[in-house]
């Protein structure tokens, strides 16, 4: 790893170490720790890549992290303060959207539009970005019509709706919504502030863990969105991204997320070492532990750098497996100490739990539950 990574990651991971037991409930917004990470230069390395324009990379110094760096970067963020790790996954949501949208991609030198200054500000960490796109997939499918629509009227759409799951939902400074056209049932990306009118965030649900992401729905009550402000379609499937390859680090389930529950796995594992230094009989199951991690970490980076033969959706199984047994060895390794509000091992073991729930594919949730019910 070159020196200029460790430079800007290090002293970073440091300072959330330092600050993670601060993040418990919607009253503890990580915006400290998410300004670490936009003066070390984090959110530019973790979104960008040779394919990205060049007017984008210039200000970073042109120098783009590979996606192995930009994986090793996640673990070991995670590793650190996984709650602040993923609001920031939710920045990069929005940073990733805006980098593939129609509106930047068809912008020419004479023609810019108003995108790319919210992009370059959330690339440099002056402005925090978030995503509410979950209603397109998974969330509230179920209920058999769209969550959020889009009418068309003069001058850009009109949008109603409630978004579901927004992160940082009421300190963010741009969000990415996505939208079904009541017309056509296209659907659409659009660039919104949530100081529009009409636009009503929600502080932050109260949760067993990761409360501090302050995620909560935005209902939008008729909320007027310029067609400057339309970053995408409407088309059919506009998170496809237009033909455009999806980046290998993100994408529900994937291994964004299993790079998230191994930095998580880290924390736990490096508490386990700790402990068996003066206990004997935690030697072997920390080498047990430490064989697991490095093989899992292995093709985590191969995965990255596309020369994987294992499929995404294995590592995920895999992750979340190994940070379920290796936070529960920690609580057991804690003892009574490790029940107390304030233990780091308490934190990792409910964080643990967001592991079975966030974008976690049906494939995985199901093996999951085999291995409980000891049919695996």
């Amino acid at each position: 790893m070159d020196h200029a990574f460790e430079d800007a990651l290090e002293p970073t991971c440091i300072g959330m170490r330092d600050r993670a037991a601060r993040w418990r409930g919607t009253s503890d917004w990580p915006e400290e720790s998410l300004t670490l990470c936009g003066e070390a230069g984090l959110f530019a390395g973790l979104s960008l890549s040779n394919a990205s324009p060049e007017r984008f990379r210039r200000p970073f110094g042109s120098r783009v992290w590979s996606p192995s760096q930009q994986v090793e970067c996640l673990v070991r963020l995670a590793e650190s303060d996984l709650l602040t790790t993923f609001v920031i996954t939710q920045h990069l949501g929005a940073i990733k959207h805006l980098l593939r949208s129609d509106a930047i991609r068809n912008a020419t030198t004479d023609s810019r539009t108003d995108a790319e200054p919210v992009l370059m500000d959330l690339l440099a960490g002056n402005r925090f970005g978030s995503v509410g796109i979950s209603h397109l997939t998974t969330s509230r499918r179920h209920l058999g019509h769209p969550a959020v629509t889009a009418m068309r009227v003069s001058g850009g759409f009109q949008l109603s709706g409630t978004v579901p799951w927004v992160t940082g939902a009421a300190h963010i400074d741009q969000v990415v919504i996505g939208a079904v056209v009541a017309a056509d049932q296209t659907e659409l990306l659009a660039l919104l502030s949530p100081n529009t009118l009409g636009v009503t965030s929600g502080p932050g649900t109260e949760m067993i863990a990761m409360s501090a992401s302050c995620t909560d729905a935005v209902e939008l009550a008729d909320v007027f969105v310029p067609d400057s402000h339309i970053l995408s379609g409407p088309r059919a499937d506009v998170l496809s991204g237009g033909g455009q390859p999806q980046a290998k680090s993100g994408g529900t389930g994937g291994i964004q997320t299993s790079a998230l529950a191994l930095g998580l796995s880290q924390a736990s594992l490096n508490y386990l070492r700790e402990q068996s230094q003066q206990r004997a009989n935690l030697v072997a199951i920390v080498n047990q532990f430490d064989r697991e991690h490095q093989s899992l970490h292995e093709q985590l980076m191969a995965a990255a750098d596309g020369e994987s033969t294992v499929d995404v959706a294995t590592i995920r199984s895999t992750a979340n497996r190994l940070v379920q047994r290796t936070t529960s060895a920690a609580m057991t390794a804690a003892k009574g100490a490790g029940l107390k509000v304030d233990h780091p091992v308490a934190r990792w073991c409910q964080q643990s739990f967001f592991f079975l729930v966030w974008s976690c594919p049906q494939p995985v949730a199901e093996a999951h539950l085999c291995d409980m019910a000891g049919l695996a």
